[in-house]
């Protein structure tokens, strides 16, 4: 049985980067409608969520960086199309990252065609088209903790 693309699971790992009370953030550039999301991509067959979210920053930015800590895990599906035309279901990993390189007073490169780095005021991600965007509540509480294994789901329900 042929299954449809769009039924396809991605595990992203994903960069929280912040200075000076601002988070570093990605605008897509390539969509009708632009939305902003956290720097990080795709983790591949055999590489692990460390590594992927050091490797996608670094293709991203230009940047090395360290891992300072796990903060949480959020399993997201949505709408086919609202987010995404090539999948509806996500596992992203996020993971607080340094870089000294990666300051709100350095200028941020343009290496990948389809997105903008940018700094935004962490209040700010409340208020913008931000995803996903269960993120927006989950972000500043794993930030607060000191946990390091917080998993959230939210998952369409299927039965209703």
């Amino acid at each position: 049985m042929l299954m449809s693309h769009k039924n396809n699971i991605h595990v992203l790992s994903r960069a929280v980067v912040l200075d000076q009370d601002h988070i570093l953030v990605c605008k897509t550039r390539d969509l009708p409608v632009p939305f902003y999301f956290l720097p990080g991509g795709h983790i591949e067959h055999g590489e692990s969520a460390e590594a992927a979210v050091m490797r996608e920053l670094l293709e991203e930015s230009g940047a090395q960086s360290r891992i300072n800590r796990f903060l949480g895990c959020l399993e997201y599906s949505f709408e086919p199309g609202h987010s995404s035309i090539c999948h509806n279901h996500e596992y992203n990993f996020f993971f607080e990252v340094e870089s000294d390189i990666l300051k709100i007073q350095k200028p941020l490169p343009r290496l990948e065609d389809h997105i903008e780095l940018l700094w935004l005021p962490f209040r700010e991600i409340e208020y913008i088209d931000f995803r996903p965007e269960p993120l927006k509540t989950f972000l500043p509480e794993w930030l607060k903790s000191s946990k390091n294994d917080a998993f959230q789901s939210m998952m369409i329900s299927e039965h209703g």
